[in-house]
């Protein structure tokens, strides 16, 4: 069954997923920081308002991911923010989110060298978002 995206069941199997990636635990090792993704609204992809995922990452583990207000997601460490059909474009392997931030696609609040050294860890974090079904907004 799929999950709505950006929900708080798409935030608990994601967190799922990425505590059952040893190549996550791997890549993250030494990371520290909470990560606040902003989801902006786009009305005219049937999501009305803006969501905040916040990410407690912590050494290659995923302590939390809860869904909220992107006002709770903007106070994280790193805060990367984009409209919803760019998040879309990332969670479908459409978009690599490292590359996404330094083309502007994706705009980062936080340091980006630190950002690029765990690239390897940024991707499996979005592979765990295809190990599950999404229910798009703009594709029911």
């Amino acid at each position: 069954m799929a999950i709505k995206a950006f929900s708080a069941e798409w935030a608990d199997q994601l967190k799922d997923e990425v505590n059952k990636s040893s190549v996550y635990k791997a890549a993250a090792k030494g990371w520290k920081w909470t990560v606040g993704l902003v989801v902006e609204a786009e009305p005219d992809k049937h999501f009305p308002e803006a969501r905040g995922l916040v990410m407690d990452l912590f050494d290659g583990e995923a302590r939390d991911i809860k869904v909220g207000a992107a006002a709770d997601a903007q106070k994280c460490d790193f805060v990367i923010t984009a409209p919803y059909s760019r998040w879309k474009q990332v969670a479908k392997l459409e978009l690599d989110a490292t590359k996404g931030m330094l083309q502007g696609k994706l705009k980062l609040k936080g340091d980006l060298p630190t950002i690029v050294r765990y690239t390897k860890a940024s991707q499996e974090l979005t592979m765990c978002t295809t190990r599950f079904q999404t229910e798009w907004p703009d594709e029911s």
